[in-house]
């Protein structure tokens, strides 16, 4: 008989990188093994999981949280929602809750304690001990970090009752995967000739994922080759103060903000280089996306991104916010086609080996049949 996991997942409106690792998750499990039921605050999670055959429940999750003006002081919301998954919990003959984000984990911890069932907190941040202590992460039967990075920090600030183990973000690398041939519309559609070098990154448009320094990085290398165009993809709160920046630095026509779309394409078709340059970053899935197409990355050397990357075998590391160094890897990698190339297979390879989405689920499946099994 399958064992049956309540998922929980608490945030926005948007499907990004902890969501869809979950998805995957959920879409990868063994059904025979696993009978997944997912519980999340967001619709347009719900619908996709839906979308997938997951049994899903939309469902707000309050917080308790005192963090300036983060403060969240919703003690009754929050009891009425333990009550209510409790309730589900025991309906449904629940025998483990996964909960996917920190967040999520507080819910969770209560609905678990209350039906005498082991809960699973998957961590996609590296909290600072308040967060920790709040969210319950340090008394879960056992913590999933997504990188080492992660793992380290969290276990610097607080002693964990259960285990805290690291499984890596998975990629579908038979959709990600390098194009036969490039179609040389996708490039057309944005004006890119053939000789462009097309430099991308697959982020939102927020300070942390330093789409600014990204941009002054982009005007030094343009001003030494003029044949190179940047693509990014995304959105967020900062877009309009990144498109003025485009335009103060003169790059604006060299610059094109796609906004949210699936960017497969995008990688297999346009972008000859990724970047990510963030200030911060736990171990971003964009990276592994366009490893697994067969694009060399550059990314900052911060958190997680360093465990993604190995500098000069299938990409650039640079020091984070040194936009001098990240020009001169980038002006690098755009005169050299052979070396994209070479970086590029290394970095398909990585992904096939490391980071599949078949070894991710396996991983976290595991886990689960594990930890019911104690």
């Amino acid at each position: 008989m399958p064992i049956n996991v309540l998922f929980l997942h608490n945030g926005g409106s948007w499907i990004r990188g902890s969501e869809n690792a979950l998805v995957t998750l959920l879409r990868g499990l063994d059904k025979t093994r696993v009978t997944p039921v997912l519980v999340c605050s967001s619709e347009a999670l719900a619908e996709l999981a839906q979308a997938n055959g997951i049994k899903a429940i939309c469902c707000p999750m309050p917080q308790i949280m005192i963090d300036g003006s983060e403060t969240r002081l919703q003690f009754w919301s929050c009891i009425k929602t333990v009550k209510k998954l409790a309730s589900l919990t025991r309906k449904l003959g629940i025998q483990l809750i996964y909960c996917n984000g920190g967040s999520a984990c507080q819910t969770g911890y209560y609905v678990g304690k209350f039906c005498r069932v082991p809960v699973i907190g998957h961590v996609h941040s590296p909290y600072n001990r308040r967060y920790i202590l709040l969210y319950r992460l340090h008394r879960l039967s056992k913590v999933i970090a997504v990188s080492q990075a992660v793992r380290k920090m969290m276990l610097r600030k607080q002693r964990f009752s259960g285990p805290c183990d690291v499984v890596y973000n998975g990629v579908d690398i038979a959709r990600f995967c390098p194009s036969n041939q490039r179609e040389a519309v996708w490039r057309e559609r944005l004006g890119f000739s053939e000789d462009c070098v097309v430099f991308g990154q697959v982020s939102s448009l927020i300070s942390r994922k330093g789409v600014d320094i990204l941009l002054r990085a982009f005007r030094m290398l343009s001003i030494r080759n003029p044949h190179v165009r940047l693509l990014l993809i995304g959105d967020g709160p900062q877009r309009q103060s990144f498109s003025a920046l485009s335009q103060d630095l003169s790059i604006s026509d060299k610059v094109h903000f796609l906004g949210e779309t699936n960017p497969l394409p995008y990688y297999q078709h346009v972008i000859d280089v990724n970047v990510l340059a963030s200030r911060s970053d736990a171990f971003p899935l964009s990276l592994l996306e366009a490893a697994a197409c067969g694009l060399p990355n550059i990314g900052s050397a911060v958190d997680g991104i360093g465990e993604a990357i190995s500098d000069s075998e299938n990409g650039f590391l640079f020091e984070v916010g040194k936009q001098e160094i990240l020009a001169q890897k980038m002006s690098l990698l755009a005169g050299e086609p052979t070396l994209r190339a070479e970086f590029g297979q290394r970095a398909r390879r990585t992904a096939m080996q490391r980071f599949s989405s078949e070894q991710y689920c396996t991983s976290i499946q595991q886990i689960i049949l594990d930890h019911c099994q104690q």
